[in-house]
């Protein structure tokens, strides 16, 4: 389904259970129901007004580019089989990368200038990603196994 490019404020895809690739960019949305498309591999949603998004129940998802929104808080963790993931240009201040497929991904999470701690698999992978460039992030953020002040 792609309904890009359009003046779109709300779209009802509950019933669409089988859906696999959403392009929905470029639009007015300020939430997205996803919970029904448990097939979903490929999700498009940049550029709109999203504040939340909850992506738990599509496991199968191997691309995901919420870049340019409103989130504050992106968990990835059930999403085991994601291997790109776009989300820069948010007002993120909670990442959770850990899905045990860290080592699978492409990461581009900058431009958030609110994200400090990104919960991930593995330090000194992660660290060592940026240094390859397969991961790029805001230079206020580091990482951690455990992002939760204790």
């Amino acid at each position: 389904l792609d309904c890009r490019a359009n003046q779109l404020t709300s779209l009802d895809i509950s019933n669409n259970t089988s859906l696999t690739s959403l392009t929905c960019n470029d639009n007015q949305f300020t939430s997205l129901d996803l919970s029904q498309n448990t097939d979903l591999t490929w999700l498009v949603c940049r550029d709109n007004q999203l504040t939340s998004l909850d992506i738990s129940n599509n496991t199968s998802l191997t691309t995901l580019d919420c870049n340019d929104n409103q989130l504050t808080s992106l968990d990835v963790s059930n999403n085991t089989s994601l291997t790109n993931l776009y989300c820069k240009y948010n007002q993120l201040t909670s990442l959770d990368l850990r899905n045990g497929n860290n080592t699978n991904l492409l990461l581009m999470a900058s431009y958030n200038p609110f994200l400090y701690c990104i919960d991930v698999d593995n330090v000194t992978w992660s660290n060592s990603s940026i240094q390859n460039l397969h991961w790029h992030i805001a230079s206020q953020s580091f990482f951690s196994e455990d992002c939760v002040v204790k």
